[in-house]
């Protein structure tokens, strides 16, 4: 990459290279809002359900389990396994 952040886009490439570090930038932005935040759909739950849900992102995030370390991904996990446990 060429172009630099705070440098005036002069170029065919520093548009290209711009465009590319404006993608990354935003989709690390993304990433890290997910990491921290419940999906809105779960925002309101009770103070128990909060507490397993932040302790199981806790846990997955301290581990290193990145693919389980976001909101969705433990409520998707919670989900699962409550659907599949016998009656």
């Amino acid at each position: 990459m060429t172009w630099q952040p705070g440098q005036p886009i002069r170029t065919q490439q520093d548009e290209a290279d711009w465009q590319e570090w404006k993608r990354q930038t935003k989709a690390e932005g993304q990433r890290y809002r997910r990491s921290q935040y419940r999906r809105i759909d779960y925002i309101d739950v009770s103070d128990d359900a909060a507490v397993i849900i932040d302790r199981e992102v806790r846990t997955a995030q301290r581990e290193h389990r990145y693919v389980d370390s976001t909101y969705s991904a433990v409520l998707n996990r919670i989900v699962t396994e409550w659907a599949g446990a016998p009656e």
